[in-house]
């Protein structure tokens, strides 16, 4: 009984009987390339992600406040709740992009 068990550890352990397709399950390690801003032609798509993370920041920081606030004042503010989300949401998304880009240039002029 002894002798059959340690038969199948040994089994277990050596390189040949382990599938061939294991490492393809493991994803692969982060690069630096991988965290860099996008640069140069994505200008675009930087501005585009930077927008959109201001219409989240918008949703989170301005929506709910005034939307606790119309509550309790029993009154709905109208176009004025669309008109505020939407410059905050265009002055928070300008913002990113203009840090965004000035620390791109900053990483780049460092080398």
């Amino acid at each position: 009984m002894v002798d059959s068990w340690r038969r199948y550890k040994r089994d277990l352990t050596e390189a040949e009987d382990r599938p061939t397709r294991w490492s393809a399950f493991r994803p692969n390690p982060v690069s630096q390339r991988d965290l860099l801003i996008p640069v140069g032609h994505n200008r675009v798509k930087l501005l585009a992600a930077c927008l959109f993370c201001g219409f989240g920041l918008s949703v989170l920081w301005v929506f709910f406040p005034l939307l606790m606030v119309s509550i309790a004042l029993d009154q709905s503010l109208g176009i004025w709740n669309w008109a505020i989300m939407g410059g905050f949401a265009a002055v928070a998304g300008l913002a990113i992009y203009l840090y965004a880009a000035t620390d791109e240039q900053r990483y780049w002029d460092s080398f």
